[in-house]
């Protein structure tokens, strides 16, 4: 089954389009798509590791099949259309990842796997595709084998996530080479040759701006500022194959920016919690507590998840980052709590489902 044989999808992603376009290229509070963490074991020792996998942080944990199956419900209920699959490292554990694969009913999403290739082999590639995987995102560090290696902590690691992006290319899946761009390497020719290597192969490439957490915590120094930025907007228009969540996909110019996605792509841990994304580690609701939709308006009344924000709040609003991301010990797995970091004018309106001290001190003027 091809995307555009999944009218569920191409229904839902017609209704993005048309939000998008009638909020002036804004994103809003549009959501569009999960990115669930089923498990943090992983293979390798990644310097910038944001879910601390190389520390071993819960790595056993894994989210009830049933929990899942209802947290896909919910998503395909609010229109949600897209969903990622991360870790840690899924393909560690394929029959795990086939089961949960099952379990989501690809149909209704545009579904990807994000991974490190080390373990994708051309029988893996075929059977993602054959369970309705649409896209496969590899993470690629450098077009230096040694450099590639020597980040990810294991030597042939470049070697197996170039063959990988390769082998889902082969068999019709859509083939992502993810990129990390920070103030540490956006004016390097590494980067540039990471993105004419990926436009050459015809493949997508993705970039995620550096952020301070994880094994990176509070290493504000990583993140891009305004020359960074305008860089990774030239090698967009230079190659138009580039994506970033942050752009509006839809801008022929290749300019156009939907905002910083926080909310509108809710990030889930093996232990439940939820956050605004992968790198704001703030907790927002835990989905064995919640719905996903009374969690969603949780966040959407913070005023940082709320208002357009041009910047991606954890990998280039250092003010941002610096008052709410840099607490002793911030990770997934210990994420701040709203009502511990967030005053009450730091709220657009008084949510239902927020903690009843947020609820209380609230001024009822804000809710309107």
């Amino acid at each position: 089954m091809g995307l555009f044989d999944k009218k569920q999808v191409v229904q839902k992603f017609k209704s993005f389009h048309q939000y998008v376009t009638k909020n002036n290229g804004q994103i809003g509070q549009k959501q569009r798509g999960i990115d669930l963490n089923l498990n943090n074991a992983c293979n390798l020792t990644c310097e910038h590791c944001f879910t601390n996998s190389p520390k071993g942080e819960h790595i056993k944990e894994v989210l009830p099949m049933d929990v899942v199956r209802r947290i896909a419900d919910e998503a395909h209920e609010l229109g949600i259309f897209e969903f990622d699959l991360q870790g840690g490292e899924l393909t560690l554990r394929p029959k795990l990842l086939y089961k949960v694969l099952e379990v989501i009913d690809t149909s209704r999403f545009y579904m990807y796997l994000t991974t490190n290739g080390a373990k994708l082999d051309q029988k893996m590639a075929q059977n993602l595709k054959d369970l309705g995987v649409d896209r496969v995102s590899v993470s690629i560090d450098s077009m230096n084998p040694l450099d590639h290696d020597k980040f990810r902590g294991k030597k042939g690691s470049w070697k197996k996530a170039i063959d990988a992006l390769d082998y889902v290319k082969a068999v019709g899946i859509d083939p992502f080479l993810n990129i990390t761009v920070g103030h540490y390497n956006a004016f390097s020719e590494d980067v540039e040759d990471m993105c004419k290597y990926s436009f050459e192969k015809g493949y997508t490439t993705l970039i995620n701006v550096a952020t301070p957490m994880g094994m990176w915590h509070s290493m504000s120094e990583i993140m891009c500022d305004e020359k960074d930025t305008a860089r990774i907007i030239e090698l967009r228009k230079k190659y138009k194959n580039i994506l970033r969540n942050l752009w509006n996909p839809f801008d022929k110019h290749f300019e156009g920016v939907l905002g910083c996605n926080t909310v509108n792509r809710l990030y889930i841990t093996p232990l439940g919690d939820v956050l605004p994304c992968p790198y704001v580690h703030i907790k927002i609701g835990n989905v064995f507590e919640s719905s996903l939709k009374e969690i969603s308006d949780y966040g959407f009344s913070i005023k940082y998840f709320n208002e357009h924000r041009g910047l991606c709040l954890a990998g280039e609003d250092k003010d941002f980052a610096g008052k709410f991301l840099s607490k002793p010990g911030q990770t997934i797995f210990k994420p701040a709590q709203p009502e511990d970091i967030f005053s009450e004018a730091e709220y657009v309106y008084a949510s239902e489902y927020a903690p009843k001290k947020i609820r209380k001190v609230i001024a009822i003027e804000q809710i309107n």
